[in-house]
């Protein structure tokens, strides 16, 4: 439409020419100009025109504004219309200082020429300005629509917002989907790191190499170990740590650590997300009898640039499907507490009545009644402690150890039980998942003495050096727990030993053990062999 509108002013500049018999003076400058505008507009048709286009098109369009300035002064009366055509254009385009500098130039030109070869009279004159204005005019008001037709469009995407927000979720998850059924590992986390450590084994030789991952100020988790079953360096976090370079600077070091049975050449890699921010570390040593060198650095580097992605999308995964777990939690114990707690409540309230009316009539059922409120009252903390145990929330400041004591003490002080605890844990998390497997199995524990009428005493010792961890816990009561309640436990699925062994005369001890997939057996501190080149 714009370019009809244009063409339309070329043929109205013709059609006056026409009649005061100046075609032949016409004709030229009004093909020269069309011409001019139909190459701009043909590089301006790209949906979004690059900045090199537009530019080119801009230059076309100001040689075409000081040909409608030469038109003016030499074409007659017709072509004074033409200087409409490239403020017109400019207009649709670009901002509207250009097309106050189209109709400038054009005007300009044209005076320039008037006043120095062909001659400027009072109405030579005052028809330029006339044109020179009326293209001004017409170029703004051609910003203006251009204007308005984008905010109607940014109306449009706005009203429109919602169901592209769903579309683009649906896109994204149907991505998600078919990226997991292509990638080996899925989005399981250890297992994508425990790819980055056979790639770096592949590249280089080491005695023990892990990926450690911590975002910000969180701790850091080791996702996977080879050669030992527990972090044998020092916390990352820690001023003076072999692996604090890499982990709060962001820079690969190649040093030498002491601080071990035998002095030990590592390797510290910082990992990145897509944002540019640590995710985490991959490290590697071996004795300093044989030292890496700068070539093992630089495959490390590229080892942790290649999986870097990989193990962030996995981590963010299990972040975004955890979150969903523990909502789902909150929502449950939400529901319990404003439902069926508050009627177990209004229950025994109705049951306080019925006894005081028993006892005032001395009706032989007031035994019963007293009887019976005492398990009502048993039934409602019972749901009170469940409640509580929904409402798990791993957090960054509260480690295993805290949860598992906190709640131990609360239980203690609720039942009258004596609980004793014995806690070892390092600067090294597990992961938020594992933690809250692991303290749903001390949950399994606590209502089995729980429920025991004789449980008088409970033990708890927790040894937590990640991503290795132990669990013991034990009551004296009559227990209904058997080692087939955990044949299917999530945490058997992580590589973990669960135990079920009897405990004094009555009472149970279950022993959970844990420690990384394709850790070895114990971990190796001494008398290794980095197998040599033959």
């Amino acid at each position: 439409m714009a370019t009809l509108i244009r063409i339309g002013f070329a043929l109205a500049a013709l059609t006056v020419a026409t009649f005061t018999n100046s075609v032949a003076n016409a004709l030229p400058w009004v093909l020269l100009v069309l011409t001019l505008d139909l190459i701009a507009t043909g590089l301006l048709s790209q949906v979004v025109p690059t900045r090199t286009r537009r530019m080119q098109a801009l230059a076309v369009l100001t040689v075409a504004a000081l040909a409608s300035g030469a038109a003016m002064a030499y074409g007659g009366i017709g072509p004074k219309a033409l200087i409409v055509i490239p403020a017109f254009n400019v207009g649709l385009h670009y901002r509207p200082r250009w097309v106050l500098w189209i109709t400038g130039v054009g005007a300009a030109t044209g005076f320039a020429i008037g006043s120095l070869g062909t001659g400027l009279n009072e109405d030579i004159t005052s028809r330029m300005l006339l044109w020179t204005l009326g293209a001004a005019l017409i170029g703004l008001l051609g910003a203006l629509s251009r204007q308005m037709e984008m905010q109607a469009a940014a109306a449009s995407a706005a009203v429109s917002v919602d169901p592209s927000l769903a579309a683009e979720a649906s896109m994204l998850l149907r991505r998600l989907h078919e990226l997991a059924d292509s990638l080996d590992t899925g989005f399981d986390a250890p297992a994508s790191a425990e790819m980055a450590l056979q790639d770096l084994a592949g590249r280089t030789r080491s005695a023990r190499s892990a990926i450690l991952v911590g975002y910000g100020d969180d701790p850091a988790v080791p996702l996977a170990i080879r050669g030992a079953d527990r972090t044998p360096w020092p916390d990352p976090t820690e001023t003076g740590s072999v692996l604090w370079q890499a982990w709060n600077e962001g820079e690969p070091t190649l040093s030498v650590w002491d601080g071990d049975y035998v002095e030990r050449s590592v390797i510290a890699v910082p990992m990145y997300d897509e944002t540019g921010k640590r995710l985490g570390v991959l490290v590697a040593d071996r004795p300093a009898m044989t030292p890496f060198s700068e070539d093992d650095l630089a495959a490390a580097v590229e080892v942790a640039a290649t999986h870097s992605a990989h193990i962030d999308l996995s981590v963010v995964f299990a972040s975004l499907r955890e979150r969903a777990g523990l909502e789902e939690r909150e929502r449950l114990a939400r529901e319990m507490h404003d439902g069926i707690a508050q009627e177990m409540v209004a229950l025994g309230f109705g049951l306080d009545s019925v006894r005081r009316r028993a006892r005032d009539l001395d009706s032989p059922i007031a035994e019963d009644l007293d009887g019976l409120r005492k398990e009502v009252s048993r039934v409602l903390a019972d749901l009170r402690l469940h409640i509580a145990d929904l409402r798990i929330a791993v957090r960054p400041d509260t480690g295993l150890g805290a949860m598992i004591g906190s709640r131990l003490q609360s239980f203690g002080s609720a039942t009258g039980m004596t609980t004793r605890m014995h806690l070892s844990e390092t600067g090294f998390r597990l992961p938020a998942h594992t933690e809250v497997l692991i303290y749903r199995l001390f949950l399994q524990v606590l209502t089995d003495a729980r429920h025991a009428a004789d449980t008088t005493s409970m033990d708890v010792r927790l040894n937590v050096a990640a991503p290795r961890a132990e669990l013991w816990v034990s009551h004296n009561g009559t227990s209904q727990l058997k080692r087939k309640d955990f044949t299917e436990h999530p945490l058997r699925a992580l590589g973990a030993e669960i135990t079920v062994d009897p405990y004094g005369e009555r009472g149970v001890s279950v022993r959970m053990r844990m420690r990384a997939r394709g850790a070895a057996p114990s971990a190796t501190l001494s008398h290794e062999r980095i197998p040599q080149p033959s």
